[in-house]
C-alpha cells in the first residue's frame, strides 16, 4: 500500500510538473529476463516517460535504450534538434549495445522521427530503427502482433487522460505567473488560479464535445458557456456591477490565453497565434506535396507521419492526400533524403530545428507540381503497415490516375520486414 501511494505521488508531481525539464540516468535498462534474442526500444531520458515505459512494458523480457533528450520528451527535444541521431549513436555506442542483443533493428517512437536521421543511425552503428506505435499505452498490443502497427497506432492521440494532464500541467504553469499578484491581492490571485484550473480542465476535458476551432468557434463556445456561468453566479449572490465586470474580463483573458497556448500544445494540433488571430483555426502553415520525379518510393515519409497526410500509391512513389491534417512536426521532411517535399502554403510556423536548408525547401516553387494536387482527398486503405490511395474506387468512380513513370529508381526498401529471426524491435 506504501509502495502504491509513494507510486501515485511521484507520478502526480511529474504530472504537475510536465513542463520543466526532468532528466533521468542514461544507459540500457533490461526490463525482466532479456536475452540476446530480446527487442530493444528506444526512449529519451525524461523522467516521467521512462518510468511508464518500464510500467507498460515490464510484462515482457526486453531493453529499453535510454538516449539523451536533456530531459525533455521526445516530441519536443526532437523538434529543437535537442534529440537526434547523434544522442542515439552515442548510446548505441556507450552501451554497447551490439555486443548484448543479436538483433540489429531499434524500436524508436514517432514523436522522436522530427529530429533523427534513422539513415545516419543505421550508416554510423549497423542499427535500423523500426518506428512503434505513437503512444506508449499501444506497445503491449504492438508486441502481441509480432511488432506490426494497426492503423490507430500510427496516428496521434489526444485521449481523454492525455488532456487532462495537459490541462493540469498548463494550468500551474499561469498559474505559478501569478504568485507575485498574490502579495497585493490575495483574493483575486487566489480566485483567478481556481479560474484558470476550471477552464483549463473544461477545456481539455469537453475537446470532443465544443465545435472544431474554425472561425475561433471553439473558443467562442467556450468563452460562452463561462460567462454564462459568470452570470448565473452573479445573479445569485448579487454581485456588484463592477466586480461581475472585473471577472468577465478575467475569463476571457484566460480562455484566450488557452486558445492562444493551443495553438502548440497538443500533438494533433499545431499552427501560430498569427493564423489564429487571422483565420480562428488551428491548421498547420505547411501544406506538402511530393516531387514524384525526385521521389524513389521508400515510404520513409509515410511511416513517420503521425496524422495520416501522406500515402503510397500501388505502383509509384508518396503522395500528399490530407495536407489539410497536417501538424507541421516535418517528420517526412526530415526521413526524405531525396529532397521530394515541397510546401504549397509557402508559409510555415519555423519551430523545428533539425532539417537543414528548411527555409529553401519551404519557399521555393511547387507550381510544375499542380497535377500533383489531384491526390487530395483521394480514399485510402491501410495495407501492411501504411496508408494506400485505393485506386480501384477511384477507377470505379471514373478516375484513371496519371502515373509519373520516369522517376528515379528506389534506393531502400519500401518497408522493413519483420520476421521471427530478425523481428522489427522497434520504439520508446
Amino acid at each position: 500500500m506504501f509502495e502504491w501511494i509513494t507510486t501515485k505521488l511521484y507520478e502526480t508531481f511529474h504530472v504537475f510538473f510536465r513542463h520543466f525539464n526532468f532528466p533521468c540516468a542514461l544507459g540500457l535498462r533490461r526490463i525482466g529476463n532479456p536475452d540476446a534474442n530480446s527487442p530493444v526500444f528506444l526512449s529519451g531520458n525524461y523522467t516521467l516517460t521512462v518510468h511508464r515505459l518500464m510500467k507498460v512494458l515490464a510484462p515482457f523480457d526486453c531493453y529499453l535504450l535510454v538516449a539523451n533528450s536533456k530531459g525533455s520528451n521526445v516530441w519536443c527535444a526532437a523538434g529543437m534538434n535537442e534529440y537526434n541521431e547523434y544522442d542515439v549513436i552515442d548510446a548505441i555506442n556507450v552501451t554497447g549495445l551490439k555486443d548484448v542483443v543479436a538483433g540489429r533493428r531499434i524500436i524508436a517512437p514517432p514523436y522522436a522521427a522530427p529530429g533523427i536521421d534513422a539513415e545516419e543511425v543505421t550508416r554510423q552503428t549497423g542499427f535500423k530503427l523500426a518506428w512503434g506505435p505513437t503512444h506508449l499505452d499501444d506497445l503491449p498490443a504492438y508486441i502481441r502482433a509480432n511488432y506490426r502497427r494497426s492503423e490507430p497506432m500510427t496516428l496521434a492521440q489526444f485521449g481523454f487522460v492525455d488532456r487532462m494532464e495537459q490541462a493540469l500541467s498548463t494550468a500551474l504553469v499561469y498559474c505559478m505567473t501569478l504568485f507575485p499578484v498574490a502579495f497585493f491581492y490575495p483574493q483575486y490571485a487566489l480566485i483567478s488560479m481556481g479560474l484558470i484550473f476550471l477552464l483549463h480542465l473544461t477545456w481539455f476535458a469537453f475537446w470532443d464535445i465544443l465545435p472544431e476551432e474554425r472561425r475561433w468557434a471553439k473558443t467562442l463556445t467556450h468563452l460562452g458557456v463561462s460567462l454564462a456561468g459568470l452570470a448565473g453566479v452573479a445573479w445569485y449572490t448579487r454581485m456588484p456591477a463592477e466586480e461581475v465586470g472585473l471577472w468577465a474580463a478575467t475569463l476571457t483573458a484566460i480562455v484566450l490565453l488557452i486558445s492562444l497556448d493551443g495553438c502548440g500544445s497538443s500533438t494533433i494540433y499545431k499552427t501560430t497565434p498569427k493564423r489564429w488571430l487571422k483565420k480562428g483555426d488551428y491548421r498547420s502553415h505547411f501544406e506538402p506535396i511530393i516531387d514524384p520525379v525526385k521521389c524513389t518510393s521508400c515510404y520513409d515519409c509515410i511511416y513517420v507521419c503521425p496524422k495520416g497526410v501522406l500515402a503510397r500509391l500501388a505502383k509509384g512513389p508518396a503522395v500528399s492526400v490530407r495536407p489539410d491534417q497536417c501538424i507541421e512536426c516535418l517528420a517526412c521532411v526530415k526521413a526524405c533524403h531525396d529532397d521530394a517535399f515541397y510546401n504549397t502554403s509557402q508559409e510555415w510556423k519555423g519551430d523545428v530545428k533539425s532539417i537543414a536548408g528548411l527555409e529553401t525547401i519551404m519557399t521555393r516553387d511547387w507550381q510544375h507540381l499542380e497535377a500533383e494536387t489531384r491526390w487530395i482527398g483521394a480514399p485510402l486503405k491501410f495495407q501492411g503497415q501504411t496508408l494506400v490511395v485505393d485506386e480501384q474506387v477511384l477507377a470505379a468512380d471514373g478516375v484513371r490516375p496519371v502515373r509519373t513513370v520516369q522517376r528515379r529508381p528506389a534506393l531502400r526498401n519500401p518497408e522493413p520486414k519483420i520476421d521471427d529471426a530478425n523481428r522489427a524491435e522497434a520504439s520508446y
